[in-house]
């Protein structure tokens, strides 16, 4: 890895980033906005039940950032793609996987920032489960991270393979995958094909995990172990995935008609 090349799309990127307003929009005023909607939920549920509406709560801001952290890096590549701009950044010496690298760290860095915005707002509305249990928190959004970064790499080589007509998977995919790992209730719900989906699903023992911290003050440690082993086991399938994809486009010449 050539750290200066990195560093260069990093620099690009925050650059690109600043100057197009509706990514700016759709980075940081949804998932805000969002955040408040359902923290006045949470405190309207107060007279009914109060663990529910903190419990909605905790898992938006997970499910936002989970989505926030995915999607910036495939629509940072396909941004590349619509504009034309794919072809000189491999024109100028980065490989595939400097490329892929500089897109998680940016992406990461700025869904970092927006989950401490979304954290810092939901403890206004009472949310205090984050600082209170605030290692066992930052375990659960490292995971994750961890998943979404896969997940990103995976819609990568998808789109590589199938063409930029499939673009469409970098804001779309999550919102599946988020469905299978039943998010705001528990896996029974879900007919018994589902539950095999479910039990691979990189974000279902996140879920749940965050739904216990929120109810009764305590995790599943090795819920927590079975949930980050499935996100390194997709990001160790993903990679070679983009490997092989990225390679048979070059070879083909598909890679051409990406650029």
């Amino acid at each position: 890895m050539r750290l200066h090349k990195i560093f260069a799309l990093l620099y690009h990127d925050a650059l690109v980033f600043s100057r197009v307003k509706w990514r700016l929009v759709e980075t940081f005023y949804f998932p805000i906005t969002s955040i408040i909607i359902w923290g006045f939920f949470a405190l309207y549920m107060k007279q009914f039940a109060l663990e529910a509406g903190l419990m909605v709560l905790a898992l938006n801001i997970f499910w936002n950032f989970a989505y926030i952290a995915q999607s910036n890096t495939n629509m940072q590549m396909m941004e590349d793609t619509w504009s034309g701009s794919l072809k000189q950044i491999f024109l100028s010496g980065i490989n595939e996987f400097e490329y892929l690298l500089a897109r998680i760290i940016f992406s990461s860095v700025v869904s970092t920032i927006v989950l401490l915005l979304l954290v810092s707002v939901s403890l206004v509305f009472g949310l205090s489960v984050i600082t209170t249990y605030l290692g066992v928190v930052s375990l659960l959004f490292a995971v994750t991270l961890l998943a979404s970064i896969a997940m990103s790499v995976l819609v990568a080589a998808i789109v590589i393979t199938m063409g930029k007509e499939y673009g469409f998977l970098a804001w779309t995919i999550l919102q599946l995958f988020v469905l299978l790992s039943a998010p705001f209730f528990s896996v029974d719900v879900f007919p018994e094909p589902i539950k095999s989906v479910s039990s691979v699903m990189p974000y279902t023992a996140i879920f749940e995990n965050a739904r216990n911290l929120v109810i009764n003050g305590a995790i599943s440690q090795p819920l927590l172990v079975t949930g980050t082993e499935i996100a390194l086991v997709y990001l160790i399938i993903s990679l070679p995935l983009y490997k092989f994809a990225f390679d048979r486009a070059r070879r083909t010449g598909y890679l051409v008609k990406l650029t």
